[in-house]
């Protein structure tokens, strides 16, 4: 089993081979949505939204089949991203500053108010490395000490401690987007500040973060793109037209960006990430016929789309099955820059370069969520593993779990834990080992249960009231 330990040997080694500090050495730029579904995109089999830019990344690069969130929902999935650990580690387990539910059967583990001084985050080694950084768009783990420009990033824009927005046209309330004007759309302004970015960055190496606060409500986009889907036939019957077109202006901003890097000859030496926070919300967004959605632990929760353009590296058009999470990219990405780590930091991520390059597998045995929280979704406390095509589901407040084979059952309706109880003990006992591996804080009993009050005020319902028939849960 490939523990921290393992985990930081293999990116410290994969480092020491990678081009050193003055040689060519690629840019990146690391796209996040926000709450888009796993299938929001064409390359993803989705035949309603329009998203040619974002399918040219696919088509250019590798797309990955089986590539994880480390938590559903935001902060959780950001910390993990920006400092290669399980949310567990870092104690970001839920959305900053997370939501109290005084008569929930749980109490929920308690939250810091950002993520913690003394995690090393991404940018950090990399402007050690001589790379320009920038944040541009939602940061979501914490004001002041803990905000971008705190934690090794050069530039920082549009980037507060705020969870959401009031509104995707200027002004936004509660994002502050310096130089914005009244009607302003929040992903193009974004946009611009990121090519203003590569354009004063151009003469040496960068890493562009820019999180859009796209595709999270509120949900709005441009009239003229609304308009453009009326009679547009989506299989689905839902034919939300106003979210098809926000993910098409999302869309329309790769489209800009890939564009920019072109004009500067810079395409062919820039890595492209394209990734998703969390699952997408199930009445707009396409899970790909995945069990539910934004904040749950089965798979239209945390399965995300992953496409990664990297020229002369990535084989055009590529398929990757091979199950990732995004603890991962801390590792990939330093590997990719030749940058040494800090010291003192560990990651439980792995480096995805091989799976890249297409020269190698990774070693590592299962992936791991923890997640100790009530989610505004109404799911409960729980936890999972995958190993291989099993995966373990635990519930904390009944300790009940459920198993799934997602090789033939992918979208997680049939449970196996009765039929296959020798292996989801198994299971089980390994997830549990692997909490007290990274120190997991578990919930505990709340003295002021009150199961009519919760019901009323939160309609908990952590098994959901799920039918897989449903037409708007397309099937994988």
């Amino acid at each position: 089993m490939a523990l921290a330990a393992t985990s930081l040997a293999l990116g410290q080694a994969a480092a020491a081979h990678a081009p050193a500090a003055g040689t060519d050495r690629p840019n990146v730029v690391f796209l996040l949505l926000d709450d888009m579904g796993y299938a929001d995109i064409g390359a993803y089999g989705n035949t309603y939204h329009r998203t040619p830019n974002i399918d040219r990344l696919a088509a250019e690069g590798v797309r990955f089949t089986d590539a994880y969130a480390a938590a559903p929902n935001c902060s959780p999935t950001r910390a993990s991203i920006l400092t290669g650990r399980w949310p567990a580690r870092t104690r970001v387990t839920q959305y900053l500053p997370g939501n109290v539910l005084p008569h929930a059967k749980l109490l929920q583990v308690q939250l810091p108010l950002g993520l913690p001084q003394d995690e090393t985050v991404l940018a950090e080694p990399l402007s050690a490395a001589g790379y320009a950084t920038a944040c541009i768009g939602k940061w979501h783990l914490g004001a002041g000490v803990y905000a971008p420009r705190s934690r090794g990033f050069g530039e920082s824009f549009a980037s507060g401690h705020w969870g959401s927005h009031r509104k995707m046209f200027a002004p936004h309330e509660q994002v502050v987007v310096p130089g914005a004007k009244d009607g302003d759309y929040l992903t193009d302004s974004l946009t611009t500040a990121a090519e203003r970015f590569i354009e004063r960055s151009k003469d040496r190496p960068f890493f562009l973060y820019l999180a859009y606060y796209s595709v999270h409500g509120p949900v709005q986009a441009k009239r003229r793109l609304i308009d453009s889907y009326a009679g547009r036939n989506d299989p689905s019957g839902r034919n939300h037209a106003v979210y098809a077109a926000m993910v098409e202006g999302v869309d329309r901003s790769v489209g800009r960006l890939m564009e920019k890097l072109e004009q500067l000859g810079l395409d062919s030496k820039t890595a492209v990430f394209f990734f998703s926070d969390n699952g997408g919300v199930p009445r707009r967004a396409f899970n790909g016929g995945f069990r539910l959605g934004k904040g749950y632990l089965w798979e239209g929760g945390i399965r995300e789309p992953l496409l990664v353009r990297w020229p002369d590296a990535v084989p055009a058009g590529a398929v990757e099955r091979t199950p990732v999470t995004s603890v991962d990219f801390y590792p990939t990405i330093l590997e990719m820059a030749g940058a040494s780590d800090a010291g003192t930091h560990t990651v439980d991520g792995v480096s995805l370069v091989p799976l890249l390059r297409q020269s190698g597998s990774l070693q590592r045995d299962a992936l791991y969520w923890h997640y100790p929280h009530y989610s505004n979704a109404g799911s409960a406390p729980s936890g999972a593993i995958r190993k291989g095509a099993w995966k373990l589901l635990e519930f904390f407040e009944d300790d009940h779990v459920e198993l799934y084979n997602l090789a033939v059952d992918p979208g997680e309706a049939e449970d196996r834990a009765g039929t296959e109880s020798a292996r989801a003990r198994a299971m089980r006992d390994q997830l549990d080992r692997w909490r007290v591996s990274v120190g997991a804080a578990m919930p505990n009993p709340n003295p002021r249960y009150d199961s009519a009050k919760a019901k009323q005020r939160y309609g908990l319902r952590y098994k959901a009231e799920w039918d897989p028939d449903d037409p708007l849960l397309p099937r994988p």
